[in-house]
């Protein structure tokens, strides 16, 4: 089934390279996801304020929205994804996760 996901995943473009990294200290892991809140100025401050516990940029801002660029572990960001909600998350487009190792060594998958 994995050989199978990972020939499937081969044919988009631009996919470089599909690995299947093992969940353990050895590796970093990591989504991006960029999240669009439409709403008041009081709630757009409190959907900043949420946003400052991950390392967020502000893409774009209005004086009724934000697009905020957010890199966290997916379960962080569906937390936040789930606090913005009724903040007036309008819209919400994620990666998946990337990876890589940890420190000199390289990953080489058999």
């Amino acid at each position: 089934m994995l050989q199978q996901i990972k020939l499937q995943l081969g044919k988009l473009v631009p996919v470089h390279k599909v690995a299947n990294f093992p969940r353990n200290k050895k590796t970093l892991m990591r989504e991006m996801a960029l999240l669009k809140v439409v709403s008041t100025n009081a709630k757009l401050i409190k959907a900043k304020n949420l946003c400052k516990k991950y390392k967020f940029t502000i893409l774009d801002k209005t004086d009724k929205s934000f697009v905020f660029e957010v890199s966290a572990l997916k379960k962080e960001i569906d937390e936040l994804i789930k606090k913005l909600q009724p903040l007036g998350l309008a819209s919400a487009s994620r990666t998946g996760v990337v990876a890589m190792t940890k420190g000199s060594e390289i990953y080489k998958q058999n």
